[in-house]
């Protein structure tokens, strides 16, 4: 029996214990987590989302709308996500078994309030409560929202994500589903910021001088910085509405291969802590800074 080819987000995970300080640390967790994921929905195919009319789609992104798709997901399959993801958490870090295993109450209380359909909103209220409840800490909790309600987006959604003409599209939001995409790739081969959602996954591009929160081109109120050390990750930010993304500067990515943004964007936390003791707040809309991080500024 050959050997099993390990699956592209391990190569550029692997690239990215090189590119930030402090990652190889994390990186067997993150690993673990990736891998438990990528083995559940090997068991489990999920249904395709709701059936897109093409032709519609394109004349609602030249218009400038998004299709705003928010899965109805079967309730069960997500709870059985979360309780393996539960497992994961206890034994790659000893230290998080008490939140696993409150992760796993909170899991079944989802059968409870809604036995058959949840959307993302209710995945994210119960890690909202992991951390108002004093039982997670802020970054692990997005983690898993993000991981879990992205899996199956991406999934989902692969057929109309695919066949989407993004080249129509000029907004910062996703044109798919609406949410505010966290990080984006300057490209290797022409330079252009192309933003992607970190729900579903669509990728687009957007003008490199301009906010994709609130569309400022005012070039004096727009800029970047990055991290001593780890200049393959900028943080830009905007100074009209104070909201930052990440952007991941694929000129200087060595290897080629495709680029894992959620996994630049795990290994450059860092970054997020920086700009928001700069007082600049997550465009997307995800907390990535713990509350006593912030109380060392």
């Amino acid at each position: 029996m050959g050997k099993r080819q390990l699956p592209e987000w391990h190569k550029d995970l692997k690239r990215c214990t090189r590119l930030y300080e402090g990652f190889a640390d994390a990186a067997p967790f993150f690993t673990a987590m990736y891998e438990c994921v990528q083995t559940f929905f090997e068991s489990r195919p999920v249904n395709p989302g709701p059936p897109v009319n093409l032709e519609e789609a394109e004349d609602s992104l030249r218009s400038g709308t998004s299709l705003q798709l928010d899965l109805q997901l079967d309730t069960q399959d997500v709870v059985d996500l979360l309780q393996s993801m539960s497992v994961v958490l206890a034994e790659a870090n000893p230290d998080l078994k008490g939140p696993a295993g409150v992760l796993r109450e909170y899991a079944e209380q989802l059968i409870m309030d809604s036995p058959e359909r949840i959307c993302k909103q209710n995945v994210r209220d119960l890690c909202d409560r992991l951390v108002a409840d004093g039982d997670w800490e802020q970054d692990l909790a997005t983690f898993v929202y993000t991981m879990a309600m992205s899996s199956f987006y991406k999934r989902c959604l692969q057929q109309p994500a695919a066949a989407l003409q993004t080249g129509l599209w000029t907004e910062g939001h996703c044109p798919l589903c609406g949410e505010k995409p966290h990080t984006g790739v300057l490209r290797a081969d022409d330079g252009a910021k192309e933003l992607e959602c970190w729900l579903c996954g669509t990728k687009w591009v957007h003008t490199r001088i301009k906010c994709p929160y609130c569309g400022n081109e005012e070039q004096e109120d727009l800029g970047y910085f990055t991290v001593e050390g780890q200049e393959t990750c900028r943080v830009n930010f905007c100074q009209k509405c104070h909201q930052y993304c990440k952007i991941i500067d694929g000129r200087k990515l060595k290897g080629g291969g495709q680029v894992f943004v959620d996994i630049h964007n795990l290994a450059s936390l860092s970054h997020d802590l920086a700009a928001r003791q700069e007082g600049f707040t997550p465009g997307s809309g995800l907390q990535w800074v713990n509350a006593e991080e912030m109380a060392c500024r």
